[in-house]
């Protein structure tokens, strides 16, 4: 009995074959803005697959970005240019003519983290991911948060800069996501490496060629620029994290997505930028992982979780 589970990225869409002992059996990846439509998204996976593969099917699990779960739809969504209102669950159940369940991205890496992390036996936690965009999943006393309408999960878009803040894909000034998500970094890093006085490692790249890699490749070799652009990052993301934290009080914040695997040392960073931020009674009791399944993708392991069990 196997399970198809897709994360829907705005940069990339990952699909995974899961079994019933939760192993990722079969992986691919696509890129997203390669789809005009939701729909040639979904033929494209259909045809990805083997006949094998397909007649095993019992459901389907997608994390998506700006999911109303309620709906079982796409709403709005600034990352992707597929329309307002997507019925993507729609779309894949008339396909594969299977159960098909969607959920917001963040909310999938939740419950991955949730089932099969080190996020078990909590019972309140987030898990943040950051790619192209910048959600949250949350774990509110034991209980999955999908908000009053089905929308919770957009924290990319808090505002963090209300006075000169840079505009978002959402309409909106001053996002986090303007900010950390990909586009952001690399903003960022042109603005300072402009600046700069041309010593940096990055300035001997092509500027449209630069990749958040470099930017952390050449800050753990201590390039001023490259640690100047960390530092920038890192202080946003740890602001962030601290208003998540002296808000709900939670145990744990988990970090996921691209950005997230720089490991330690975007921990470390973000933590200590965190820190000032926090209310003195819970400075001490909140901890920052990154999330155990960063190579296993655990927005893939939580879509399915949910299509198998539907009892989140």
């Amino acid at each position: 009995m196997n399970y198809l589970g897709i994360d829907l990225g705005g940069t990339n869409t990952e699909i995974g074959i899961v079994n019933s002992e939760n192993e990722i059996i079969y992986s691919n990846s696509f890129k997203t803005n390669s789809f005009l439509t939701a729909k040639d998204c979904c033929e494209a996976i259909f045809d990805n697959l083997s006949e094998n593969f397909k007649k095993k099917i019992e459901g389907i699990g997608i994390g998506a970005p700006s999911v109303n779960f309620f709906t079982q739809r796409i709403e709005n969504s600034p990352n992707l240019n597929w329309g307002e209102s997507i019925p993507l669950a729609e779309i894949f159940e008339t396909k594969f003519n299977v159960k098909t369940i969607i959920i917001n991205d963040a909310n999938a890496a939740a419950i991955g983290e949730w089932k099969f992390g080190e996020a078990k036996d909590l019972e309140n936690f987030a898990i943040i991911t950051i790619g192209t965009g910048v959600g949250i999943g949350l774990v509110l006393n034991g209980k999955l948060y999908h908000g009053s309408s089905g929308l919770g999960g957009e924290f990319g878009h808090i505002c963090i800069d209300r006075h000169n803040g840079r505009e978002c894909k959402c309409g909106g000034f001053g996002c986090l996501e303007a900010y950390i998500g990909k586009e952001g970094i690399l903003k960022t890093a042109k603005q300072k490496i402009e600046f700069s006085s041309g010593g940096s490692h990055l300035n001997k790249i092509v500027p449209s060629e630069i990749k958040s890699k470099d930017i952390f490749k050449f800050a753990r070799k201590e390039d001023p620029v490259a640690v100047d652009i960390s530092d920038t990052i890192t202080r946003d993301l740890g602001y962030a994290c601290s208003i998540l934290a002296n808000t709900l009080d939670l145990s744990d914040i988990f970090l996921s997505g691209g950005l997230a695997k720089e490991g330690n040392f975007i921990k470390k960073k973000t933590l200590k930028a965190m820190k000032p931020f926090l209310m003195p009674n819970i400075k001490d009791k909140i901890s920052l992982s990154i999330s155990s399944l960063i190579d296993e993708n655990p927005a893939i392991l939580g879509a399915v979780y949910l299509t198998k069990n539907n009892d989140i």
